[in-house]
């Protein structure tokens, strides 16, 4: 009597583990590289929200200052997120810009969106959460800083 057919059996068996094994592990790996980037996209998209709601802030608060003609005490607070899509992120004037930059720290994405005021930005940062747009009559300019 033959022995093949036992072999035949196992390596067959063994076979067919080892392609599913690769399958697997190739849906696995491609399914995890798409959810990097729909996570990414979705923190993008997050900021540049965030980012268009600061810069409204700033333009609420410009024409406060504008209508007082500097010499007004102007200030606005709103609640933002701490975390978008598990991301801490800080929120940036930039008055070379001007323009408010937002930048996540992991994974690091930077979004800018651009600004344009009446009274100058002061080079100021915050993180998210409370943040307050105020109107620095010190310096004569607009600056964003935690609550």
């Amino acid at each position: 009597m033959s022995d093949t057919r036992a072999v035949s059996t196992a390596l067959s068996y063994t076979l067919t583990m080892a392609i599913a094994a690769i399958l697997v592990s190739g849906l696995l790996i491609a399914g995890g590289d798409y959810v990097d980037d729909r996570r990414e996209q979705v923190i993008r998209n997050e900021l540049t929200v965030i980012g268009q709601q600061v810069v409204s802030d700033l333009h609420r608060t410009d024409r406060l200052v504008v209508a007082g003609s500097g010499s007004v005490t102007a200030s606005v607070e709103q609640p933002f997120p701490e975390r978008v899509a598990g991301s801490t992120y800080r929120i940036e004037l930039d008055p070379g810009g001007p323009a408010v930059v937002l930048q996540s720290t992991n994974p690091e994405i930077e979004v800018t969106v651009d600004v344009e005021t009446e009274t100058p930005l002061s080079a100021s940062t915050s993180d998210g959460g409370v943040v307050e747009i105020r109107y620095d009559d010190g310096s004569g300019e607009l600056e964003v800083r935690d609550d």
